[in-house]
């Protein structure tokens, strides 16, 4: 076959140092039930939940807020004793819910842990292995009881995972914490087991894996992540981590939105919060219990050597599913956005012997500050109303922290008049922010796209593609199929080549429990013992861990259905190649300057477009899709590409050195 030429030229622009990063928002039970290594749902008796009407088509249509109540004691069972949800001297001021505990005899408290609430409500979620070592913990008050309590993990045949081992409770609040072996590999439930006679208080409970990230670390006090599902997330080599959201930052409706002064300090001091995407549940059980706040989140972003970046709330509750906004002229706009993020500037970066939030960062074992450079004011918000909000709160902070960039919202969608809206105003009153577009499309409109940002305006706003995947939200959703990632491969080669003007992307969801989710199209899945990696997960690792500091133009004509970019740093040539073809694709490329003559070729292929790597809530990871490494030969300056069809392929080409 006869290979067209295409030759490389000269270095364009420098690629943006922070291009491909991460998203973090707590859906489809992402953090409780995911990263969190606590296994047990509603760990201190403090569950708030919506009632049966807390729907999105309720929200979206009526615009109503739904009926909120706490149901302390969901997810707990008990057997042959009382349980008494009290909070007279509480061993936490701030959260002082707790459980009494009475009986006479044998009794037991019982807990299934995370199970998605769905198809698989009912179902245990403690996941042991066999001779692994795991920690079990609470705060215990004697009241009057005589006898013992034991703590294990058995399953529904009554056999036992772990060991069984004693908790002594004090006639005072005391944190009580053993360790448990594993006798058996499986699924159970979490089991106090009481003999004897009398009452006690139980809270804040815990069991986890021993194995979590950050252990033997002083600095990680509060909250602890699943181990697995942080590497996954390393493996990508992001840039920056953007959290807490998405909607959850708005909330559905007013005293919803993110408190992330709620997430900070002791975890039996955070105060939980009803979860905007429990509206997806048969229940409605689904609760922030803040166990993973932003103190973790900053760790987790300098663990990764990551850049954070938080959003706060705009003072306007989800545009979608609210018409609720905050004056902005209002004590209550001042206090609750514009005072909000300079103490989360100061919870970040301040000094503790001047700063009240920098104490309590450096009393949770942080004294350093985080650095923290960017924050975001607002999600998917749009219209009047939010950019006189964002004007005063931009105000606030760059007086503040003249250095601070921020981060602007252009509302949910690519196009349109509140798009076009935020750009106009953007550029005329605030060139130096960064616009948040948000797409979720079909396969067909990311091909479309390629192109996007070849005529931005490279003088104004730079872009952060904050949310984005081949999934069309306007349609039923659909999984991770090859084809998506695809389509979106083809559209990052037009990311890449305008990083100039694209600063930042962030794929979304992240995320997602499987056979638990709200969100069917997410990046990574997992269940209680495993982790899979989606064609769109391999597709971000490719571009964001084989990156050059420059991009490169090029002159020639590509085979139809081909897209390319290329990126050097001083070694290196990274060359990413996207054949959405049916047939297989050929052309040279001419570096212009001698090479070494081995190569690495990494290729991601299939010729079904709708295949899917599998993972259930009880199976193992079938993949079916990945990339596989194979040499490559340039010679003398000149590679040959020949890309088999429906194909994403990165080639390492060295240098040659003088």
């Amino acid at each position: 076959m006869e290979h067209s030429e295409i030759l490389m030229g000269k270095e364009t622009h420098a690629v943006s140092p922070l291009l491909f990063g991460l998203f973090l928002e707590d859906i489809n039970f992402s953090c409780d039930g995911g990263l969190n290594a606590n296994l047990t749902a509603n760990h201190s008796f403090d569950g708030r939940y919506a009632d049966a009407s807390f729907s999105q088509r309720q929200l979206m249509e009526t615009k109503k807020a739904p009926t909120v109540a706490p149901d302390r004691l969901r997810y707990w069972e008990a057997e042959n004793l009382s349980m008494e949800s009290r909070q007279e001297d509480p061993a936490s001021e701030k959260n002082p819910w707790y459980v009494r505990l009475s009986l006479t005899g044998s009794g037991a408290l019982r807990n299934r842990g995370y199970n998605g609430l769905q198809k698989n409500k009912g179902r245990n979620a403690f996941a042991i292995r066999k001779g692994h070592a795991y920690e079990a913990s609470a705060y215990l008050r004697n009241v009057d009881f005589e006898g013992t309590v034991l703590v294990s993990v058995r399953d529904d045949e009554g056999t036992f995972l772990t060991e069984e081992a004693e908790l002594k409770a004090e006639a005072s609040w005391s944190r009580v914490c053993v360790s448990l072996q594993g006798l058996h590999t499986g699924r159970g439930f979490l089991e106090f087991r009481l003999e004897g006679k009398g009452s006690l208080d139980l809270d804040c409970v815990s069991f986890s894996d021993t194995d979590i990230w950050g252990k033997d670390d002083p600095k990680w006090t509060g909250g602890h992540f699943r181990k697995d599902m942080v590497q996954a997330l390393k493996d990508l080599k992001p840039t920056f981590l953007r959290f807490p959201g998405g909607c959850i930052v708005e909330g559905a409706y007013p005293g919803n939105e993110y408190r992330w002064k709620d997430t900070v300090g002791p975890v039996i001091d955070r105060i939980p919060q009803v979860n905007l995407w429990a509206a997806e549940l048969e229940d409605k059980g689904y609760c922030q219990s803040y166990q993973i706040g932003f103190y973790e989140y900053f760790l987790l972003c300098e663990d990764l050597g990551i850049e954070p970046l938080p959003i706060v709330w705009a003072g306007i509750s989800c545009q979608f599913r609210s018409k609720e906004t905050l004056k902005t002229d209002s004590p209550e706009f001042t206090e609750k956005v514009v005072q909000n993020a300079l103490d989360l500037i100061e919870y970040a970066n301040g000094d503790p012997k001047t700063s009240k939030w920098a104490r309590l960062r450096a009393e949770a074992g942080h004294p350093e500050p985080f650095h923290m450079k960017m924050i975001g004011i607002g999600n998917e918000n749009y219209g009047a109303d939010y950019f006189e909000k964002f004007t005063v709160a931009k105000k606030a902070v760059q007086e503040h922290y003249p250095q601070m960039v921020c981060v602007m919202s252009s509302g949910a969608f690519p196009d349109g008049k509140d798009f076009e809206d935020t750009w106009r105003i953007a550029n005329e009153r605030f060139p130096d922010v960064r616009i948040d577009e948000h797409y979720y499309k079909s396969n067909e409109w990311f091909y479309q796209q390629i192109h996007r940002y070849d005529q931005y305006d490279r003088s104004a706003a730079k872009v952060f593609v904050g949310e984005y995947a081949a999934n069309d939200v306007m349609a039923p959703h659909t999984p991770n199929t090859f084809g998506s990632a695809l389509a979106e491969a083809a559209f990052l080669t037009g990311i890449e080549r305008n990083s100039d003007v694209v600063a930042m992307t962030s794929y979304a969801p992240l995320f997602a429990m499987s056979e638990g989710m709200q969100w069917a199209h997410n990046l990574i899945w997992f269940n209680p013992e495993h982790v899979l990696k989606t064609p769109n997960y391999f597709v971000q690792q490719m571009f964001g861990a084989h990156l050059g500091k420059n991009v490169l133009s090029f002159e020639g004509t590509l085979p139809e259905a081909v897209s390319l970019s290329v990126t050097s740093d001083e070694e290196m040539y990274y060359v990413k190649a996207v054949n959405a073809g049916e047939k297989e694709a050929c052309f040279a490329l001419n570096f212009g300057a001698p090479t070494e003559q081995e190569g690495l070729c990494l290729r991601m292929q299939s010729q079904d477009l709708e295949a899917v790597n599998e993972l259930t809530f009880q199976g193992s990871p079938v993949y079916r899709v990945k990339p596989e490494e194979q040499p490559c030969s340039p010679k003398d300056g000149r590679l040959s590409c020949q890309l088999p069809p429906f194909s994403v392929s990165v080639y390492e080409v060295k240098k040659a050195q003088a």
